[in-house]
């Protein structure tokens, strides 16, 4: 037994070095939204989930009382899977009479091809799935189980504070190298990713991403990570009780390296998000961290004074630092900014005229691009490949039914780890356990402000690096370990 349990030790450990190195890999390819990302996108966090299910299956075979997956683990998981069926079900090839039943819009867009079809000679199927582009379909399909699978595997293998750190701290040393990267580019003025140059946008640094608002994302929800760094690290010197100057003197002296890493990491954050010039990243980060101060217990308005001063303080050192044309001054009004506006404008207003052409199944998810020009009347020149809206975009194409599933299951499941950090529940788990579910709830709140102004969620590096920040946070209890003892005031 002593030889199975190493075993099963050393193998989790393989499969959460594979996971990591996966994350570190995540936004390198420009987000991952490159065709050659493709197959390592989807297939590296599939095996890790089986081979991670395998594992526990193993370890906890001899058990009768296993341990349980909390309650917010179950919404998402089963919602994701719902809305995975959905996606399916929008494949199936079904007969015209039942097609045309489901989808009107989708069966004649189906009968308008078939048409073209047989006057060009070629033989097509009498039956056709609802998507509108199949191929786009399976491929959404897969990018979608990839997420669930990073999101199951952290919550297999993420269940212990030491595992959270250095999950914390991978993520850290990723968004530092991305903002490294883009302030180096941004000070050659040559704005290269990887060699290609980056001829869209220029003077706002985007990282290894092609847009710079997708780059301040990616920063944005790993922010909340170098924070969870500097509080664990803050919480080790003592409670209340200990005099501020003794506490700063312990942390000097035996936590240096880890409030450095968060330290560094959090100005990396913020001064990449400044230097992309992302006004809906800095609005979603400014507007949940005060919502968390406001959640937290304790003397709640003097903590929201003093951490709004202290990010005053910290970005205008930044601005002052970096230069006020590289970092604000897009937040002045101006002609082109009301061009981004419009622009905004014609691709959620489509989205929506999409959603009420394919309203039950949608057109498909992931088939965005192929019907705006349905409904785009203005513009034509360009075709909006988003929505800039997340919610009308999933609309859109995954229908009542598709977007119904994924906001009640999102909205109950933020619900239910809400109730676990700071509720009743939350006396059951220790500080740091919580520590982390918040900074987890503060990258999620930041993604769902965000998902408002863009499409972050169709970027593959970020919607997956926030799966597995929520899978590790709803992670159950390692009964492999012993519980962690609990520091006095902790």
């Amino acid at each position: 037994m002593p030889y199975a349990s190493r075993w099963t030790r050393y193998a989790e450990r393989t499969c959460l070095a594979i996971l990591f190195a996966w994350l570190v890999w995540l936004p390198l390819p420009f987000g991952s939204i490159v065709e050659r990302a493709r197959l390592p996108l989807v297939a590296v966090p599939l095996a890790v989930c089986i081979a991670a299910a395998a594992i526990r299956l193993w370890a906890t075979r001899d058990r009768g009382n296993t341990a349980q997956p909390t309650r917010a683990w179950l919404i998402w998981g089963n919602g994701a899977l719902l809305f995975l069926l959905v996606a399916s079900l929008q494949l199936v090839p079904l007969p015209q009479s039942l097609l045309q039943l489901a989808s009107p819009e989708s069966h004649a867009i189906w009968s308008r091809a078939a048409r073209v079809a047989a006057l060009a000679g070629v033989s097509v199927s009498s039956a056709h799935p609802i998507s509108v582009d199949p191929q786009a379909t399976a491929f959404e399909l897969f990018r979608l189980a990839a997420m669930l699978a990073a999101f199951v595997a952290a919550a297999l293998m993420i269940r212990s504070h030491s595992r959270r750190m250095v999950l914390a701290s991978v993520l850290c040393v990723a968004a530092a190298f991305e903002a490294m990267y883009g302030m180096r580019e941004a000070a050659l003025q040559r704005y290269e990713i990887w060699g290609w140059v980056n001829k869209l946008i220029f003077n706002r640094v985007t990282g290894t991403f092609v847009n710079p608002n997708h780059f301040a994302h990616y920063v944005a929800i790993v922010l909340p990570m170098a924070l969870f760094l500097i509080a664990v690290a803050w919480h080790l010197t003592g409670n209340d009780e200990v005099p501020a100057a003794q506490r700063f003197l312990r942390l000097i002296e035996h936590h240096l390296l880890r409030t450095a890493v968060g330290l560094l990491a959090a100005v990396a954050c913020v001064a990449a998000i400044l230097l992309a010039q992302s006004r809906g990243a800095f609005l979603a980060v400014t507007v949940t961290l005060l919502a968390l101060a406001a959640m937290l217990p304790g003397r709640r308005l003097a903590r929201i004074a003093l951490g709004s001063a202290a990010g005053l303080v910290l970005v205008t050192a930044l601005v002052l630092f970096l230069g006020p044309d590289r970092t604000v001054r897009r937040f002045v009004p101006s002609e082109a900014e009301q061009v981004t506006l419009i622009g905004r404008r014609i691709g959620i207003s489509a989205a929506i005229g999409i959603w009420q052409r394919f309203s039950i199944f949608g057109s498909g998810v992931g088939t965005f691009d192929r019907v705006v020009s349905l409904e785009q009347q203005r513009d034509p020149d360009k075709i909006y490949h988003h929505a800039h809206n997340d919610y009308v975009e999933i609309a859109a194409t995954s229908g009542t039914l598709g977007f119904t599933i994924a906001m009640v299951t999102l909205i109950a499941g933020y619900v239910a780890l809400v109730r676990t950090t700071f509720g009743a529940a939350a006396r059951e788990l220790t500080w740091r356990r919580r520590a982390f579910q918040a900074a987890a709830l503060t990258s999620l709140t930041i993604a769902m402000v965000h998902a408002l102004l863009d499409f972050n969620f169709f970027i593959p590096s970020n919607p997956a690096t926030l799966a597995t920040i929520l899978g590790a946070a709803v992670a159950t209890v390692d009964h492999d370990r012993k519980p962690e003892r609990r520091r006095p005031g902790g």
